[in-house]
């Protein structure tokens, strides 16, 4: 089945935002009034998702997102659209250092603060559009998060053709959750967009990662130099990247043509080698994010190292990560080379001055990273005031 094009799909993922009651999501209709319907039952239920966000003591109720049928005789007859609001409450989930996993209703281990989210309102699902032939989930920043685990459970739970949109959206999942959502799904029904300083989709950091992370679903979009680069987190400029210098909307293909030169292996070994003094910007934090994964692929791959992680634990996942780290020193020259070039890197950004010589202990490498972290959740933070 055809795919929405992509300014479609930013336009449907910004209108999202104005849904707040029944009054806003009729408003949402009637933007959309050529191609959406509300249905023969009208019942907000059935067509406002519903769910709550917060903490496990404090959690607010209200309008997730909107379901809809595409209107009769429009390109849309016969499929339905899910749109859902990113929101600011679950920002600090991203930068909770102790932040925990569950595993998701289709299986794998998720972000806890998305899958309550997402519960609060998966049991509205199965009563949205039992007549369409496909269903397109749309989401940007949390909604991205949110629209993937939506669009799994669809794929697990209806039989019907599922397609995912997403932009900006930060990492959902472990590496086999990841995998098992683009293989459902099928790599051709995802269509995953973000700037390239866009700090959300730089976290959660390992061991999280992307649905798609790399092929022909990763739309990669350049952001050039700004003031505010992460200002590119901003669905308006989302909206913008997915128009031609005509202003007239773009295919697929145009759009995965913008793509920039992405981090090869050799450049972020170049990097990590090189001695100059480097800020921590968001062009340095992304490169930052992609030698880290490089250096946890080096130590798993090479050296078979796994790390058991559950759902419940006194581990933060970033104690996991200097566990690791701290691991590859004990072991081959070839690998703990690597991990010692990417501390010492980590610490050069933060400020921090390694002596010539100096151990690197497990508490070291973990400071280091903590202070990373907060660094990059600084990013994170700017970026979402500009949700939408």
């Amino acid at each position: 089945m055809p795919e929405l094009d992509p300014n479609f799909a930013a336009r449907l993922a910004t209108g999202a935002y104005a849904i707040k009651n029944e009054k806003t999501r009729s408003a949402f209709y009637t933007t959309f009034k050529n191609y959406l319907e509300l249905g023969e039952d009208k019942k907000l239920e059935n067509k406002g998702l519903v769910g709550k966000t917060g903490g496990i003591l404090l959690q607010t109720s209200h309008m997730m997102g909107v379901a809809a049928e595409g209107k009769s005789g429009s390109e849309y007859q016969n499929q339905g659209i899910i749109a859902i609001k990113g929101t600011a409450s679950l920002m600090d989930g991203l930068t909770d250092l102790n932040a925990g996993i569950n595993s998701a209703k289709t299986g794998g281990m998720v972000h806890q603060g998305f899958l309550s989210t997402f519960n609060s309102f998966v049991d509205q699902l199965p009563q949205f559009a039992p007549n369409v032939h496909t269903i397109h989930c749309v989401g940007h920043s949390l909604g991205g998060a949110l629209a993937t685990l939506t669009a799994d459970w669809l794929q697990s739970n209806t039989g019907k053709q599922v397609k995912l949109y997403t932009f900006g959206s930060p990492r959902v999942g472990l590496e086999y959750y990841a995998q098992k959502t683009e293989r459902r799904l099928g790599s051709g029904n995802i269509y995953r967009i973000y700037h390239q300083t866009d700090p959300v989709p730089m976290v959660p950091t390992w061991p999280f990662f992307h649905v798609p992370d790399g092929g022909a679903g990763d739309f990669l979009l350049p952001s050039g130099l700004h003031l505010k680069p992460w200002e590119f987190h901003s669905m308006a400029r989302y909206a913008k990247s997915t128009r031609g210098g005509d202003n007239k909307p773009v295919d697929w293909p145009i759009l995965k043509s913008r793509r920039p030169q992405d981090f090869l292996d050799s450049s972020i070994e170049a990097w990590l080698k090189f001695n100059s003094i480097v800020s921590f910007t968001l062009n340095s934090a992304r490169l930052l994010s992609a030698a880290i994964l490089w250096v946890v692929k080096k130590l798993t791959n090479l050296l078979g190292i796994t790390v058991v992680i559950a759902g419940s634990t006194t581990f933060t996942l970033l104690d996991h990560l200097a566990m690791l780290m701290s691991k590859g020193l004990e072991l081959a020259k070839e690998v703990s080379i690597w991990v010692t070039r990417l501390i010492k890197r980590m610490a050069q950004m933060l400020g921090i001055v390694v002596r010539e010589g100096a151990e690197m202990t497990m508490r070291f490498i973990r400071q280091v990273f903590i202070q990373a972290h907060h660094a990059v959740s600084e990013l994170v933070r700017q970026a979402g005031r500009t949700l939408h």
